[in-house]
């Protein structure tokens, strides 16, 4: 933030919390900042749901405040893990700038999407 209203030393937590439900469909919960230096975590959660037999993805972006080309990334690798198995990835809670994000990176045909509340401000597509 360039306003000085950050505090100083403030750290955002990142959780991934990966489950296994009913008939090989995978979660994830995203929560606040996926980066280069988170990534490895969600890889990590995307291979131990794959390894359990997942073969659809749902990823829940409702609690997370930003991401970055790591992020993109390992959905784009979880998309072709998926399709391969005749799967799809969803991704839910998609706000706005999310959606823009993966817009302008070309990646909305990839994935199904729920777009958060918010979502009614722009264009569908």
């Amino acid at each position: 933030m360039t306003n000085g209203d950050e505090p100083t030393g403030a750290t955002t937590t990142t959780v991934v919390h990966a489950e296994l439900v009913s008939d090989g469909e995978g979660h994830i919960a995203l929560s606040g900042e996926i980066d280069h230096g988170v990534a490895p975590q969600l890889e990590a959660a995307l291979d131990s749901l794959f390894s359990a037999g997942a073969g659809r993805l749902v990823v829940d972006f409702a609690r997370l405040s930003f991401f970055d080309s790591a992020c993109i990334s390992a959905l784009v690798r979880a998309h072709t893990t998926v399709t391969e198995r005749g799967g799809s990835v969803k991704l839910v809670n998609v706000d706005r700038f999310a959606y823009r994000v993966l817009q302008i990176a070309g990646l909305v045909p990839l994935f199904e999407i729920e777009r958060a509340s918010d979502a009614g401000d722009g264009p569908d597509d």
